[in-house]
């Protein structure tokens, strides 16, 4: 659907100055000739209209709202916490890994500083 889109958009763009408004038609699709309008509107119809999911007027508690229609919090609290863990156990192993080749640079230093005389 994402990829239809996406040359849907570059269809529209190509050809802005061809087309002739059709009745009914959104702004974007009214420069498409009618032809090229056909499998437009067929997508845009089989697309759900804002209008059909009504938000709701009032607070609606969880326990009245049917069971397919609720959000399970836990896995996805607990997949986040998980992501944030992972992100910060992979810094603070490169950050050691960094602080271990600093490390090394030093003493080499320290060495070569040692054989040539120098304190």
């Amino acid at each position: 659907m994402a990829a239809s889109s996406v040359g849907l958009s570059a269809a529209l763009f190509v050809v802005m100055s061809i087309g002739s408004p059709a009745a009914g038609a959104p702004a974007a699709v009214q420069v498409l000739p009618p032809p090229l309008m056909l499998p437009v509107r067929a997508e845009l119809q089989s697309q759900p209209s804002p209008s059909a999911q009504k938000p709701p007027e009032e607070f609606e508690a969880i326990s009245e709202i049917p069971p397919d229609e609720r959000m399970p919090a836990a896995p996805m609290v607990v997949a986040a916490y998980a992501f944030v863990m992972l992100a910060l156990f992979a810094y603070l192993l490169s950050l050691a890994r960094r602080l271990g080749a600093v490390k090394q640079d030093i003493s080499r230093l320290e060495s070569e500083l040692k054989r040539n005389g120098r304190t």
